[in-house]
């Protein structure tokens, strides 16, 4: 009853809330922005050139900002997926109560369309399935305990995605606050040095 790994992969790229959420989805690994202590040094590194360095530091600071916007959209799809993950697994445990107090079956509302419900009496079974649709064509039949146990992970694994997303996008936003301040210092270097070259009578390239 175990879904394929291909199935399960290409379900949750689809974002459905029945699909498994790896452990540590985010997982990316960030480079760290190193402060210019030494304005003159970074200079000389990049051989006194503030366009070369400009680039670079722009380039820099714009893949950070991609990379905030990427996390910024995994942490969103994790948060609309959660209260589905936690109203299938109520689901889940109702029907394994229904079973361990012996009722025949259970009444419900099932929604039709946005907005519109109806009611259904289920009957409960003690070899009771159920079928979580996991998304992209497919869905799966699971014994109630297997269904849990996926659901279960889903939910503690979505939780700690977003949790390490949140703490992703604040590490980011550090390293996007230090590029702007050394954009800023190349700058102002590049300023300071055009006026020396203007007041000695020489051009800065």
């Amino acid at each position: 009853r175990t879904p394929q790994g291909s199935a399960l992969r290409s379900a949750a790229a689809e974002g459905h809330p029945c699909a498994l959420v790896p452990d540590g989805e985010d997982g990316a690994k960030i480079p760290v922005m190193e402060f210019i202590e030494d304005i003159n040094a970074f200079m000389d590194k990049e051989g006194r050139s503030a366009e070369t360095a400009l680039q670079k530091l722009h380039e820099q600071y714009n893949g950070y900002r991609r990379m905030e916007q990427q996390v910024q959209a995994r942490k969103l799809k994790l948060r609309i997926k959660l209260p589905d993950i936690e109203k299938t697994l109520g689901v889940v445990k109702r029907i394994k109560q229904a079973q361990a107090d012996n009722e025949a079956e259970i009444n419900t509302h099932y929604e039709l369309s946005d907005g519109v419900y109806a009611r259904a009496t289920v009957p409960v079974e003690q070899d009771q399935v159920v079928h979580l649709w996991l998304g992209a064509n497919v869905m799966v039949e699971f014994t109630l305990d297997e269904a849990l146990e996926l659901l279960e992970h889903n939910l503690q694994a979505a939780k700690a995605a977003i949790e390490e997303q949140a703490e992703s996008i604040a590490f980011l936003k550090d390293q996007i606050t230090t590029s702007e301040v050394n954009i800023a210092r190349v700058y102002n270097w590049d300023v300071r040095e055009r006026r020396k070259a203007k007041e000695a009578g020489g051009t800065v390239d």
